[in-house]
């Protein structure tokens, strides 16, 4: 599956290059991120927040970098909490529609 993301081909073309069916690469596709999606079970935990209105004018410190699928954040000054909720949102709502 790396291989093939790695490429520029498509699905299709990946499979008629090296001889593979594009139905079983799919299956097998399904299978290793079903797999995956078992590993993350439990390493997303909420955060319960008293102070909302705190958030507003909050930052994070600078030089962290986020990593979720195939998205990166890296920030290089402070952070507004805002802005680092909306973009991790925008990650997981990617994530959920090009998972399929």
């Amino acid at each position: 599956m790396k291989e093939r993301a790695d490429s520029d081909l498509t699905v299709k073309s990946f499979c008629e290059k090296y001889g593979l069916n594009v139905k079983s690469y799919y299956y097998w596709q399904k299978i290793i991120r079903n797999e995956a999606a078992k590993s993350l079970t439990g390493a997303i935990v909420p955060v319960n927040i008293t102070d909302a209105g705190s958030l507003k004018s909050a930052a994070v410190p600078a030089k962290i970098t986020i990593r979720y699928g195939n998205f990166c954040l890296e920030t290089q000054d402070n952070i507004n909490s805002q802005y680092l909720e909306e973009t991790l949102a925008l990650f997981i709502k990617m994530e959920q529609k090009y998972a399929r």
